[in-house]
């Protein structure tokens, strides 16, 4: 352990504590993934609207995260954590006084800034502590955190949608929100300050590059599943999120650890192949069984890749440039998510679900064949 807490003790806190506050956190946020949908279509949006609002949401995100990676370097992982929790926490407590795609679309952007600063900075502190020989097992392990938090927030929201209403959802997701500002209150500060750090980090250009190709098809998955399962007959989307999730929190520890073993592409390629499968399969899916495959699927290549790339990050960025890296690198998954579901929201408005999805297949191939390519090159120089 190179940084602030060099002991067990002091590790084993944080991580525990990073790790319960982001469950909360995910949990939130995972309340409205396939409700807000609804609610938008509820207040009178269209298919394109609802892309535009779930998309701003990231967009936001995208805007400031290199400005929040600096500040995370500049002023600490926890205060910028802790400020990003409290806006999201009022972000939460609003939704129901917005009765307009407009006002919606406005609190969206402040919702986005609180999820930008406080997901980048919670991912950065387990960077912080994460030992170098394990850290892409630090990281699977750690992003199992969301991963619990998608197999359950989805599914149950819909359950609390259909016995009461949206204004008791919020609610509830907002007491979520809290829960996760009370749990960060005693993370203690993972490294020194430092006054100089980038804006943006070139090191983490290219494991950025592939994570944007991925996060454009999980755009069209946070945004049109619910819409796409309804017309499909399936009552409780939130069971594509489940199985999604359960595959997630099952293949993240071995996916890392196999990449520490044998190399972050070894298991970042096959990862990619196994997304454009799903996405394959979802766009032909007519019935439950179907689109289950299509989550087993994208799953266990979500599951390969994020962890491995993420550890491919933190290997080749300095200490001191860490909130940077972190920041360059969430805010390539938020603007992919941001762009998919604004892009892909614009294809299945004027074609269908199926030419959607098979698009965002060929999306995430197109970024396995850049990988490749950069193997190739890598190899021809050594």
């Amino acid at each position: 352990m190179e940084n602030i807490p060099k002991n067990e003790t002091l590790f084993t806190r944080n991580f525990i504590l990073t790790s319960l506050s982001t469950f909360t956190l995910f949990s939130s946020f995972y309340f409205l993934l396939i409700t807000l949908p609804i609610y938008i279509q509820k207040i009178g949006g269209t298919e394109s609207e609802i892309g535009l609002i779930i998309g701003v949401f990231t967009i936001s995100a995208v805007v400031l995260r290199p400005f929040i990676g600096q500040m995370v370097d500049m002023r600490g992982r926890k205060n910028i954590l802790i400020y990003g929790l409290l806006i999201f926490l009022v972000s939460m407590l609003l939704y129901d006084y917005t009765n307009s795609v407009t006002s919606l679309l406005i609190l969206r952007v402040f919702h986005g800034i609180g999820w930008g600063a406080a997901t980048t900075a919670a991912t950065t502190l387990i960077a912080d502590i994460a030992p170098p020989k394990r850290r892409g097992e630090a990281m699977g392990i750690f992003g199992m955190s969301s991963n619990v938090a998608m197999a359950i927030g989805p599914v149950l929201s819909m359950i609390l949608l259909q016995l009461y209403d949206f204004s008791i959802l919020f609610m509830i997701g907002a007491g979520i929100a809290l829960v996760s500002l009370l749990l960060a209150l005693p993370i203690c500060e993972t490294i020194s300050l430092h006054p100089k750090t980038p804006l943006f980090s070139r090191e983490a250009l290219f494991a950025s590059t592939l994570m944007f190709t991925i996060a454009l098809t999980y755009g069209s998955i946070v945004s049109f599943l619910s819409l796409f399962a309804q017309k499909q007959g399936i009552t409780n989307p939130g069971i594509f999120f489940t199985v999604f999730a359960v595959t997630l929190i099952l293949v993240r520890a071995f996916a890392g650890k196999l990449s520490d073993k044998k190399g972050r592409k070894y298991v970042i390629l096959p990862g990619m192949i196994l997304i454009a499968c799903g996405l394959l399969v979802l766009s032909t899916a007519s019935s439950l069984p179907v689109f289950l495959i299509a989550a087993l699927l994208y799953g266990l290549g979500f599951g390969f890749v994020h962890p491995s790339l993420m550890a491919l990050l933190v290997d080749s960025v300095s200490e001191k440039g860490r909130g940077a890296a972190m920041g360059t690198f969430t805010a390539a998954f938020d603007l992919g998510i941001g762009m998919g579901s604004i892009i892909l929201g614009f294809v299945l408005q004027y074609f269908n679900f199926q030419v959607m999805y098979s698009i965002s297949a060929m999306i995430v191939l197109a970024g396995a064949v850049l990988l490749i390519a950069d193997n190739r090159k890598a190899s021809r120089r050594t």
